[in-house]
């Protein structure tokens, strides 16, 4: 009797189980889902496409560019060619999960993102001369902020707005670096120095600030398609990573004085006078004129 009883309830618990896994496949029907269509896979062919070339071009910048200049030069060539490998994946329909508000969401988006956007502050610090431990806690930062929003993508009801919240206390004070902190650091150097920072540090920052903005409409409240979402995305990757990267590789005088090539001396107050004064002709009769060599 006991056996049958014990059978009986755990068949039971088989069948629940069943319903309950059931229950949590079918939470989006298939009227209810919101996918990317072909207009979405021509944005993604157009990124893979400009990311693509914007490597092979860094890539040839680099073998012809000074060796004290390569390091910015083969970072600039990581982050768009992860991003090349991330639009691929995309463009194959690859890395994507359905969330749980019905819209298709590619995750790979957000591993190409957290390899990429540390790389990016690590081209600002190191243009700004910060030190080790500096960029390390930076791009640690960059990282629990890029988790926080991928958590906020996959998550519903009140906790995905928490998991935003938290991402943007992250976000804020990066930008905050960006535009202030790092900036501190370049306002004594050179002047080309300063200028190529302004250039790729406001440019980060404004396309920075954008990309919450695109979660609000689109995987927040649902108002953009899956297809414009990914339109947009794709400009704002292109201008943080593409862009950037051309407006620091072609910033040649800045780079110059960056890594001291060519062996600039510091900017000094030009000295009044030169070498041994020489001393006034005789203008006497029979004066001598002292020579110097």
């Amino acid at each position: 009797m006991a056996a049958q009883m014990c059978r009986a309830m755990l068949a039971a618990v088989a069948m629940l189980s069943m319903v309950s896994s059931a229950a949590a496949v079918e939470v989006c029907k298939v009227v209810d889902l919101q996918l990317v269509t072909q207009t979405g896979e021509f944005f993604l062919a157009v990124t893979f496409l400009v990311m693509g070339v914007s490597t092979v071009i860094f890539v040839l910048m680099a073998f012809k560019a000074a060796h004290e200049k390569r390091q910015f030069y083969f970072t600039t060539c990581y982050i768009t060619a992860i991003a090349t490998f991330g639009y691929y994946a995309m463009l194959s329909g690859q890395g994507w999960l359905i969330t749980p508000n019905c819209r298709q969401l590619f995750y790979v988006r957000y591993v190409e993102w957290f390899a990429t956007t540390p790389l990016i502050l690590l081209d600002l610090g190191l243009i700004a001369g910060a030190d080790m431990p500096t960029l390390i806690t930076v791009m640690a930062a960059d990282m629990m902020y890029i988790f926080a929003s991928f958590m906020a993508t996959v998550s519903s009801g009140y906790i995905k707005w928490l998991w935003f919240v938290l991402s943007l206390f992250i976000l804020v004070p990066l930008i905050y670096v960006m535009v202030r902190g790092f900036k501190g650091m370049v306002e004594k150097g050179h002047p080309s120095v300063v200028e190529l920072y302004n250039k790729v540090s406001i440019l980060s920052a404004i396309v920075w600030a954008l990309y919450p903005l695109v979660y609000i409409l689109a995987a927040g409240t649902g108002d953009w398609s899956p297809n414009f979402e990914t339109m947009i995305y794709g400009v704002l990757d292109i201008m943080s990573k593409a862009v950037f990267g051309f407006i620091l590789l072609l910033s040649h005088e800045g780079l110059d004085r960056v890594t001291n090539f060519k062996g600039f001396a510091p900017i000094r107050e030009a000295p009044t006078n030169y070498g041994t004064p020489m001393p006034a002709r005789s203008t006497q009769p029979g004066g001598t004129v002292e020579s110097y060599i």
